[in-house]
């Protein structure tokens, strides 16, 4: 069937396939295909035991009773008839270009609530255009195909879908005023975290401009008395050099003389006189005044400037400083804390807990030792990390393989070949590896803060006291084949028993 004006079109559309009348008391199926109730009925009765099945696409259905009637289209449908009695009416007395120009549904010199084409009252709205329309600007079929709804539906979908879009800017609105605050909160702290590395590394800076200035301005004074030394040596040398000439000035003229006597008496008594004087001169040795040729002497320069010292406190600024610029995230590895050590939200502090933890089962913890490693390993570098314990603390700290024991008196720090630990304990400063334990020299007062460092190629394993003054305690040397994971143990249960990782902020 030719299809030539939309009136014919959209009648078409809002027929039925089965009756090819328009619709009545349509329903809908769920391939989506709609019906007059009756007429699907009448195909549904039709058919044996078998289920129903759509005229047009032959998809299944459970039954008629369960198909729902389509409210949408009933509206469409009910319009269309008003319409189109409506415009039967309104052709005659309308030109044809009002019939030809399309509803925008925007009000110039119209009430807001009419077609401003047609005069008639706004009834619809089509959701592709975006455009409301009229009776008439339905039924002309210019809109065909085009999600069209009354103005109820479309008021109703408009204000729910305006709620939901208001529901989501309330919530991000939310969350973007909660990013702020929390935003300004880290970027005060990360300033001020920023400015006390800054200032600590100016400082440090400034500590090892002052070392060296001081260290100049004593080799600026060492090489003034080591260049007054050496003027006094050489003048008292010249000085001794100088009479000797003298002297052997004058014994050449008395030898001169005496030669040109030719009386033998008299020669042979000035022989006698001058003979003494000539054989010391001749024979004599050189003055011992005479400095050596070297333009300084190294050994009292070095000994009076304390080179020595130099070198230890610009390598511990250097430290410091390297520290301070190259941080080590260290962080606590939950899977290996003993069940009596509690860890911190931030996995930087643990502490000796007298009631045990329910930490889930793993490979990796320790059951008997109250032992916990650093979710971080090495396995090359130089590294270095910093570790404050609590005043009245007794513990255990070094390295470790991965395969250490986890269990037994042998997973024990330092009791085994796979670990190295330095140890405080009942008073005493111990180091320990491979079972052997070896005591340390008197301390004024146990470590409260420890400097670790690693260099893993060099096989060295330093450990140093850092609080107030910088003091060496012990090194291990070693061939180092594994990766090594920084190891801690807690041997105290007061509630000052803990260990904090610094990263030297």
């Amino acid at each position: 069937m030719s299809l030539s004006k939309p009136e014919e079109l959209l009648a078409h559309e809002l027929s039925c396939p089965i009756c090819l009348q328009l619709f009545s008391d349509p329903v809908v199926l769920p391939c989506g295909h709609n019906y007059c109730l009756a007429c699907i009925r009448m195909t549904a009765d039709s058919t044996d035991d078998a289920p129903p099945r759509c005229p047009e696409c032959r998809d299944e259905y459970q039954g008629v009773e369960t198909l729902k009637r389509n409210f949408k289209l009933c509206s469409i449908i009910e319009g269309y008839r008003a319409a189109a009695a409506a415009a039967a009416e309104t052709r005659a007395d309308e030109p044809d270009s009002a019939a030809e120009a399309p509803c925008s549904g925007r009000e110039t010199e119209w009430d807001a609530k009419s077609c401003a084409t047609h005069r008639r009252p706004i009834e619809y709205f089509c959701s592709d255009d975006m455009s409301l329309m009229c009776g008439v600007c339905f039924s002309e079929g210019r809109h065909c195909n085009h999600d069209v709804l009354t103005l109820e539906a479309a008021e109703e979908e408009m204000r729910r879908a305006l709620e939901n879009r208001s529901t989501l800017v309330s919530q991000r609105l939310h969350m973007t005023e909660s990013l702020l605050q929390v935003t300004a909160k880290e970027q005060g702290a990360a300033e001020a975290i920023g400015d006390k590395l800054a200032n600590k590394a100016v400082t440090v800076m400034e500590s090892m401009a002052a070392l060296v200035d001081g260290y100049r301005d004593c080799l600026r004074l060492l090489l003034e008395e080591e260049r007054n030394m050496r003027r006094k040596s050489w003048q008292v040398g010249l000085d001794a050099l100088e009479v000797q000439q003298q002297q052997l000035v004058q014994a050449q003229q008395r030898a001169t003389q005496a030669l040109s006597e030719t009386d033998t008496c008299t020669f042979m008594q000035r022989f006698m006189q001058i003979e003494p004087k000539l054989r010391e001169v001749a024979t004599g040795a050189f003055p011992s005044g005479v400095p050596s040729k070297a333009p300084l002497n190294p050994k009292r320069l070095q000994a009076g400037l304390k080179t020595q010292d130099f070198r230890s406190e610009m390598t511990r600024l250097l430290d410091s400083l390297h520290i301070l610029l190259n941080p080590l995230e260290l962080t606590f590895n939950l899977c290996t804390a003993h069940p009596n050590l509690l860890v911190s939200s931030d996995q930087r502090t643990v502490k000796y807990s007298p009631v045990k933890q329910t930490y889930p089962d793993h490979s990796e913890r320790f059951t008997s030792a109250p032992q916990i490693l650093c979710t971080q390993g090495f396995s090359g570098g130089e590294h270095v990390w910093v570790v404050e314990v609590g005043g009245s603390s007794m513990w255990s700290m070094g390295v470790c393989y991965k395969s250490i024991p986890r269990r037994g008196d042998h997973s024990r720090l330092g009791h085994n070949s796979v670990s190295w630990r330095l140890q405080w304990k009942n008073g005493k400063l111990t180091v320990c590896q491979s079972s052997c334990n070896v005591a340390l020299g008197e301390m004024s007062h146990h470590p409260l803060r420890v400097e670790v460092a690693l260099d893993y190629e060099a096989g060295t394993l330093m450990f140093h006291n850092v609080r107030g003054r910088r003091e060496h305690l012990h090194t291990f040397r070693a061939v180092f084949r594994e990766p090594l994971y920084p190891a801690f143990s807690m041997h105290s249960h007061t509630p000052e028993s803990w260990i904090t990782l610094h990263n030297g902020m």
